[in-house]
């Protein structure tokens, strides 16, 4: 009977290619295949072959069915799936993700694939070059490393190419989460089965703490001061001064794919060149005018019960995060604050704006009647909440009176329409002193007209305005 989709990514596991072949004549001498579950930082510059060495020590693991995740940022690690010169199949790695994909991924599956990758014990490689944007690339990790860690049971071998990217001595402001999610797995991981191997071109920006937990050390070519520096803190905490001292000043006169072999707990420590591998050279830079040939023949992976594995979990019932949920929540809540007050403070702007513009028009009005008025200015009366006012001060009108037009001129319960418009724009623009010309014109009305001439008379009638001179 076949097996289910439960057990079929196991299979990839175990699996064994015809290029697992013995491999003592490729492993350095010095270090014992035992080392490789050990923690173990690889750097060197670009080009210095630490990505080709890394791939020698992954192959010896992949022929003994060692369960490896490889994380890689540039997209370089695919070619696992081919023999050296393309022509036959190589290991039956899974790649999720990049442009030899054998699933696609997003920068929101880090949960799901995380949890998949851990319970059914796949080797795959995690390329994430195509996903974009860095935001993009630290929001997966963070997700995918919190999921891997809570479900991992079994040894893994968890390879962090350029792990600078998500360990770095300086963490981005918002992700040092990240940070210590990996500094976690580096340092108590081993409890979960974790075993973390770093990979990195400047040591002096992956994270000391993170750095300085690696059981072996292999350095290749280092140019830079800053570099070797942080190798030589490592130095420092796990080997001997004097001989790394020789060590560091050598380090910048390294060819590619030498580099020195520092296991302090073995007592091994010998510099060698690394063997060639046995898989496609995927991460080779090309020369100028060079294209790189493409492997007829990738070693085929049962994709069937991967990616069936890997919808549940992305469909099933999600475990809420009892520190993010709340907030989650807050957050909207404090997001639709903010956008409300914002719908109000705009709309209080453009009124404030139409009334500034109406305002300058009428000023502009009432200096052009004022170069030419011989009338006297009026004021507004004192506020109306003052206890002691002249019997002349400016009254407010009741605002429960309707105004009408039959009551008689100079009635208190009521005003003429005009009055009462020429009242208004007194009020309006309080304290301001205004002849009775440039009042008319804020209020809209014709200063020689009788409906004005009626309004004015029941002003000074009932004393709602005071004049400096007299009528």
């Amino acid at each position: 009977m076949a097996p289910g989709p439960a057990h079929a990514p196991s299979a990839v596991r175990r699996s064994r290619t015809p290029i697992a072949a013995s491999r003592d004549d490729a492993f350095p001498a010095a270090l014992p295949f035992e080392a490789l579950d050990e923690r173990i930082a690889i750097v060197g510059t670009a080009g210095s072959g630490k990505t080709y060495a890394a791939k020698g020590f992954v192959e010896r693991l992949l022929e003994t069915g060692a369960h490896v995740t490889i994380v890689d940022p540039l997209g370089v690690w695919w070619g696992l799936r081919a023999s050296a010169d393309g022509a036959a199949p190589g290991y039956p790695v899974v790649v999720f993700g990049g442009r030899y994909a054998d699933v696609p991924i997003t920068a929101d599956m880090g949960t799901a694939l995380g949890r998949m990758i851990a319970r059914e014990a796949l080797v795959c490689i995690v390329d994430l070059s195509e996903l974009g944007s860095s935001s993009a690339r630290r929001r997966f990790m963070a997700a995918f490393v919190e999921a891997l860690y809570e479900a991992n049971q079994e040894p893994l071998h968890l390879i962090l190419d350029e792990a600078d990217l998500w360990a770095p001595q300086r963490p981005i402001k918002g992700w040092e989460g990240l940070l210590g999610q990996i500094a976690g797995i580096v340092r108590r991981g081993r409890v979960r089965g974790f075993i973390p191997w770093l990979i990195t071109q400047r040591p002096a920006v992956l994270h000391k703490d993170v750095l300085s937990q690696a059981d072996i050390l292999i350095a290749m070519k280092l140019t830079a001061s800053q570099d070797r520096d942080a190798i030589g803190a490592w130095i420092e905490g796990q080997a001997d001064r004097q001989e790394g001292k020789r060590i560091l000043g050598a380090l910048p006169r390294l060819q590619r794919g030498e580099g020195y072999l520092w296991a302090p707990g073995r007592g091994v420590l010998d510099r060698v060149t690394f063997p060639p591998i046995r898989t496609f050279d995927s991460s080779r830079t090309p020369k100028s005018g060079e294209r790189l040939a493409t492997p007829r023949t990738l070693a085929e992976v049962d994709l069937s019960a991967i990616v069936a594995a890997l919808a549940a979990e992305t469909d099933g019932p999600q475990k809420p995060d009892r520190d993010q949920r709340p907030q989650s929540v807050l957050d909207r809540r404090h997001l639709a604050q903010l956008e409300e007050q914002l719908a109000i403070a705009t709309a209080r702007a453009a009124g404030l704006d139409r009334e500034n513009r109406e305002l300058k028009s009428r000023l502009a009005d009432i200096a052009a009647l004022a170069a030419g008025s011989t009338s006297a200015p009026i004021e507004p009366a004192p506020p109306r909440q003052q206890q002691s006012r002249p019997q002349s001060e400016l009254k407010q009108p009741r605002a429960t009176q309707p105004v009408t037009t039959d009551t008689p001129s100079g009635s208190p319960d009521a005003l003429h329409p005009a009055a009462h418009e020429l009242l208004s724009a007194a009020a309006r623009h309080a304290p301001a002193r205004f002849t009775w010309g440039q009042l008319a014109t804020l209020a809209g009305l014709k200063p020689s007209g009788g409906h004005f001439n009626a309004g004015c008379k029941d002003l000074h009638a009932l004393s709602y305005v005071a004049e400096s001179l007299a009528w």
